[in-house]
């Protein structure tokens, strides 16, 4: 008879090995690429629009009742405002606590002293999403289901930038000289640049490959070819329309995820590094910038026919039977950007759906980067340089048990 112990002993290594064994394959199955055409993996045609699969099946209904829900609580603010929008002067960033601030920083305070400075930590952050905005559950509802903490943090600054407006910077981000004399934001700063003070956001360019092949992408790890930065981004006016639908995509993409993508193992909701990126991150702010430039600006509008000209029919925009073309904003416009591109808010066709909109060129907060034209940290445009640390990214272990 063999001793209970090693029988016990026995049939735990038994689970344990298949436990090894069906996390292997699960690794397998998701790490393995489907066959992909020579002459299609090298094809560098641009593709200057990417169509997230979270918006092929979007829940319109709630994204709808949510957006309305956001314009209730503006609504109640800014009466209590007199209708004053204008944000202040003030930076924000977010840590676990007061202790996790490091050099970089303190150094964007200093120079910056004329701003106000915030840090949302853990504790501030909760009373926020729950007290604050208590008037939107749903944003609390998403907030406390995420189980990774980047979740968080990638909604936490939309929501701080539509309701109080201002800086928000990441903690890996130091600055080369004051965020007012930076000279790609002077369309917003500059005393005499008036006909661009109706904006509502500036963000920065940070991936500007239109012509990478997949072969290319596979490589870098991209998920698309184009994108806005968020880790730094700057709202000079209170509730705007644009972060109003980052927020609602964002909450909507989390319930999807939610209610269809759980862990086998934990039970939790499941997120890999690609579905962060395009529930919360950098994916979700391009696609919906775009988007909403694509609803409210008129047809004739520049934006509209540089995307038209350079898209040439490669970004499948002609559908039916009849051959419609979809006239929209695609990436084009943003390429190769070498100044600020700003769209008041008075060009759009409803005034108060846009908000108006500055995009800054690569080398103003991109710098570093061996793509998009990325030059090094201290070349003379250079206002913010990002260390690109890139902690929040998960290992093989968390994609496979979540």
């Amino acid at each position: 008879m063999f001793p209970k112990r090693l029988i016990l002993g026995l049939f735990t290594l038994r689970r344990l090995s298949l436990w090894l064994v069906a996390a292997c394959t699960l690794f397998l199955f998701h790490h393995l690429n489907t066959r992909i055409p020579q002459s299609v993996y090298d094809d560098t045609t641009p593709r200057f629009l990417y169509r997230s699969s979270f918006r092929d099946d979007p829940d319109f209904a709630y994204e709808r009742n949510l957006s309305i829900a956001l314009q209730g609580l503006e609504q109640t603010v800014l009466a209590e405002l007199g209708g004053n929008d204008v944000a202040e002067d003030q930076i924000w960033q977010i840590a676990k606590d007061a202790d996790h601030r490091g050099s970089d920083s303190i150094s964007l305070e200093q120079i910056n002293r004329e701003w106000k400075y915030s840090v949302m930590t853990d504790d501030l952050a909760m009373e926020f999403v729950t007290k604050v905005l208590a008037a939107v559950p749903d944003i609390a509802d998403a907030y406390l289901s995420y189980p990774y903490y980047v979740l968080r943090t990638d909604l936490l600054r939309y929501l701080l930038l539509w309701y109080y407006g201002g800086f928000y910077a990441d903690m890996d981000v130091f600055p080369t000289m004051p965020i007012k004399s930076c000279p790609d934001m002077q369309p917003i700063f500059a005393k005499e640049a008036h006909k661009h003070r109706n904006v509502s956001l500036v963000v920065g360019v940070e991936l500007d490959e239109p012509y990478a092949s997949l072969r290319i992408m596979h490589e870098w790890k991209w998920t698309r070819r184009y994108g806005f930065m968020q880790y730094v981004m700057y709202a000079p006016r209170r509730f705007s329309p644009l972060l109003r639908e980052i927020i609602v995509r964002a909450i909507a993409h989390t319930k999807h995820v939610n209610e269809h993508h759980r862990n086998i193992f934990t039970g939790r909701p499941r997120y890999s590094q690609d579905v962060i990126l395009r529930v919360t991150g950098p994916d979700v702010v391009s696609d919906a910038i775009l988007d909403v430039l694509s609803i409210t600006l008129p047809s004739t509008h520049d934006l509209v026919n540089k995307s038209m000209e350079k898209d040439g029919g490669i970004d499948g925009l002609t559908s039916g039977a009849a051959g419609d073309t979809e006239r929209r904003v695609t990436w084009a416009p943003f390429h190769n950007l070498r100044e600020s591109l700003c769209i008041d808010a008075s060009e759009a066709t409803d005034k108060t759906s846009m908000g108006g909109l500055c995009v800054l060129p690569v080398n103003a907060w991109g710098n570093g980067q061996r793509h998009s034209g990325s030059k090094p940290f201290n070349n003379p445009y250079a206002c913010i340089n990002h260390r690109f640390g890139g902690s929040w990214k998960k290992g093989w272990w968390q994609n496979i048990f979540g």
